[in-house]
């Protein structure tokens, strides 16, 4: 009787918490329908490379700039994926002396985003070059394929894929433009034209620079086995070949020691599915075992890591989130998988993978509708994009295409991605 009696004034309490704790004038951050605002800059300020700001809620933002009269091509984030008040950046793109017009993004909970370049801002800040070790990671316009450059903190080159060998000419001029003449490693994700070309090619890139060692995926589980032209090319050049599977870390193999700088690893999340898959044969560059086959690497530096993927499909996504939960499989910055086709990038990768920022290889020209539902998902964990034929964040698949390379730098805290345009 008594419990009874206990109910309907346990009943009365919580109506009378919830009318005193929801009112209506309350706006819920995380509803769109509620929440129409974005966030508003405040507080704002610069001095010797480092800006800091505020806002009037919790907020991701992005510090955007680049020269005075010019197009914004230094997009800064900061390494930590939080909504807060309080945001630090460091500019690492930015050259001493250099005058440059700046703005801040904001996006809230709910998803209002907007540009603040008002009263808040100084018109114009005074640039300064870094001063801390950085990694970067340039992603080279070659079309539809993969070409990706890994700078270490301590200077080391390494290669992820090399394009098609009708791209060639795209990463001879890109690496040799930056004075590059060795290779500490080259990896092959997997051996499909458009990421193997490159490499296979006679006069390509292993015949062009020193290459201290080659890594492939482990050739006992992969579907397609190492193209005869390749191994032609390394045998040619004395390169050793070091195959990798998952587990395998600049811990435990020599060939993924690129840099023994306190704070940076190599990691192989996954590598070699395509030849565990069952289903219909691998009919060539959509073929799933093939592309499964992709070599997924996560390398870190600092608090802040980078996942190339190749072209890895739901198969590996699933494993890998599988083998390493969410934590083992996060990312800041996440380069999407089989150009952006809808066959990666699954709901489960993106949400485990949780990236700031999301970069493609020729996404948006071949396979538009599917691509859209990619991009559609990078924007739902609050990430935004880059995309090789569509430089400009979150470019729509309708606008004119802008081709370039497109640069990820980090001092293991704060995330910049430089943009250098291609007069196609």
């Amino acid at each position: 009787m008594g419990r009874a009696r206990l109910f309907p004034i346990a009943f009365a309490a919580l109506a009378m918490l919830c009318v005193c704790g929801c009112s209506d004038s309350e706006v819920n951050p995380y509803d769109p329908q509620q929440d129409q605002e974005p966030p508003v800059v405040t507080s704002f300020t610069y001095s010797g490379g480092e800006a800091q700001w505020s806002t009037d809620e919790e907020a991701l933002c992005v510090l955007e700039y680049g020269p005075v009269g010019g197009d914004y091509e230094n997009y800064v984030y900061e390494s930590t994926k939080y909504f807060s008040t309080y945001h630090r950046v460091e500019l690492l793109g930015a050259e001493d002396g250099e005058e440059y017009k700046v703005r801040v993004r904001s996006r809230d909970r709910a998803g209002n985003e907007a540009y603040e370049a008002s009263a808040q801002l100084p018109a114009t800040i005074v640039g300064r070059t870094a001063r801390n070790q950085t990694m970067s990671l340039s992603m080279i316009d070659v079309g539809w394929g993969l070409a990706v450059v890994i700078t270490t903190p301590d200077g080391s080159r390494a290669l992820i894929d090399a394009g098609a060998d009708y791209h060639l000419p795209d990463v001879l001029e890109f690496v040799q433009g930056e004075g590059i003449g060795y290779f500490d490693a080259a990896v092959v994700t997997h051996y499909h034209g458009d990421h193997v070309g490159g490499f296979a090619e006679e006069g390509g890139v292993l015949d062009v620079f020193g290459v201290g060692g080659f890594v492939a995926p482990d050739f006992t589980t992969a579907y397609i086995p190492m193209w005869g032209s390749l191994e032609e090319r390394l045998l040619a050049n004395g390169i050793p070949v070091t195959y990798v599977q998952q587990g395998h870390s600049s811990d435990n193999t020599p060939a993924l020691d690129w840099d023994g700088t306190p704070g940076f690893r190599v990691e192989v999340l996954g590598a070699a599915y395509g030849g565990l898959i069952g289903g219909p044969e691998d009919t060539g560059q959509e073929g799933m075992k093939g592309n499964n086959d992709s070599i997924v690497l996560r390398i870190t530096w600092g608090g802040v890591s980078y996942v190339v993927t190749g072209d890895a499909e739901y198969f590996a996504e699933y494993d890998i989130v599988d083998t390493y939960g969410r934590q083992g499989s996060r990312a800041d910055l996440l380069q999407i998988g089989h150009h952006g086709n809808d066959d990666a990038s699954s709901e489960l990768w993106l949400e485990n993978v949780s990236p700031r920022i999301a970069l493609i290889s020729n996404a948006m020209i071949e396979a538009q509708l599917q691509k859209e539902v990619v991009t559609q998902g990078i924007r739902a964990v609050d990430a935004d994009y880059f995309v090789t034929d569509r430089i400009y964040p979150n470019t729509p698949r309708n606008v004119t295409p802008t081709y370039g390379n497109i640069i990820a730098v980090t001092d293991g805290e704060t995330i910049e991605i430089v943009l250098e345009p291609d007069p196609w």
